[in-house]
C-alpha cells in the first residue's frame, strides 16, 4: 500500500505466470483518490512490481478500464500540473451554466441505473487528456522513461476508488 496526499495506492492481486508465457506477472491496482480531481504518481508502485518480476528485456503493459480518468506520462511538477487543469477548465469547464448533452438527455431511469452524478465535463477531459492504456519499455531489469516523466493516473470523477491491470511481458 502506498498513501500520498489523501490518495491510496493498493495491489489487489499479484500474479506470477507459468515459464514459457509471454506474461510474467499481472497484478491489480487499486487506487484511491479523494478529492474531485487528483494526479496520482503510480511511477513507485511500478517500478517495485517490474523489479519483482525478474523480467530483464520487455514491456509493462498498464490499462485503466475507466471513463472518467485515465493514464498519462509527463513531468510530475505542480506548476505544470496547474497549467494542464486550467487548459482542461477551459476547454471542457465544469460549471452548471455549461451544457453537457451526457448529463441532460439521461432519461430519470438511466440516472437510477447508473447512479451518476452530472460528470460530461469528466469524460470530456478523460478523452481529451489521458489514455485507457500504456505500454513502457523495460530495459536492464528498469523500466525505462525519461529523467522527469512519471506514469500518472489523471482523475476527473472523485472521490472514487479505480482498478488498474497491470501486466508485465517478457521479451521472447
Amino acid at each position: 500500500m502506498t498513501t500520498v496526499s489523501g490518495t491510496r495506492i493498493d495491489v489487489l492481486s499479484r500474479e506470477v505466470l507459468p515459464t514459457g508465457s509471454s506474461i510474467a506477472v499481472s497484478a491489480r491496482f487499486s487506487v484511491t483518490i479523494g478529492s474531485p480531481e487528483d494526479t496520482v504518481d503510480l511511477t513507485g508502485a511500478l517500478r517495485k512490481l517490474v523489479a519483482g518480476a525478474g523480467v530483464t528485456e520487455g514491456t509493462l503493459h498498464l490499462y485503466c478500464g475507466h471513463t472518467t480518468c485515465g493514464l498519462v506520462i509527463n513531468e510530475r511538477e505542480a506548476g505544470l500540473e496547474s497549467d494542464v487543469r486550467g487548459a482542461l477548465e477551459r476547454l471542457a469547464p465544469h460549471t452548471d451554466a455549461h451544457y453537457y448533452a451526457h448529463d441532460k438527455n439521461r432519461s430519470p431511469a438511466e440516472r437510477l441505473v447508473h447512479s451518476e452524478r452530472d460528470n460530461g465535463h469528466s469524460h470530456v477531459r478523460a478523452m481529451v487528456g489521458t489514455h485507457p492504456e500504456l505500454s513502457i519499455p523495460i530495459t536492464s531489469g528498469s523500466l525505462y522513461l525519461g529523467q522527469w516523466q512519471a506514469v500518472m493516473l489523471a482523475e476527473f470523477d472523485g472521490p472514487r476508488t479505480r482498478e488498474l491491470l497491470a501486466r508485465v511481458h517478457t521479451a521472447m
